[in-house]
């Protein structure tokens, strides 16, 4: 049999474990918010140098006229541009970016820069990152966006 400090313990544990559960679910579907996460992979392989791209929606509003443009950069040259358009990221939705593909020896710096373009609140945004690619096998950049 359970005691009445005992009893009142688990009480107050169940309503922080609730607490908890319910200010997780508000903040996961509820409360209204734009959050972009992209994540970025650069690849050197003997078959070539390529970059790998997702974006995600973890926000609770939809993402429009989405819009990803990828360059890679050596020097003052550019090597290889692709620009691809998701359009309509829902909540909780993430999309592939296919390959960006390009040549050159393993051993040089690259740059990549990344455009993101949407429509939040009938206003468009524009993100802009750039990583340099120096002679590594492998490399991986998280950027996230946030707004209510």
């Amino acid at each position: 049999m359970i005691k009445g400090e005992q009893r009142e313990i688990i009480i107050k544990f169940a309503a922080a474990i609730l607490s908890v559960i319910i200010i997780f679910v508000c903040y996961s579907y509820i409360l209204p918010r734009t959050e972009i996460e992209m994540d970025t992979v650069y690849h050197s392989s003997y078959s070539g140098l390529f970059i790998q791209s997702k974006i995600s929606n973890t926000g609770t509003k939809e993402i429009t006229d989405l819009k990803v443009k990828s360059s890679v950069w050596n020097g003052t040259e550019m090597l290889e541009t692709e620009t691809h358009y998701p359009g309509i990221l829902n909540a909780k939705q993430s999309v592939k970016i296919p390959y960006l593909v390009f040549d050159g020896p393993h051993a040089d710096e690259y740059n990549l820069v990344i455009i993101v373009e949407f429509k939040e609140h009938e206003e468009k945004q524009t993100l802009i990152y750039s990583y340099k690619i120096a002679d590594y096998g492998n490399l991986a950049w998280h950027e996230q966006y946030f707004n209510f």
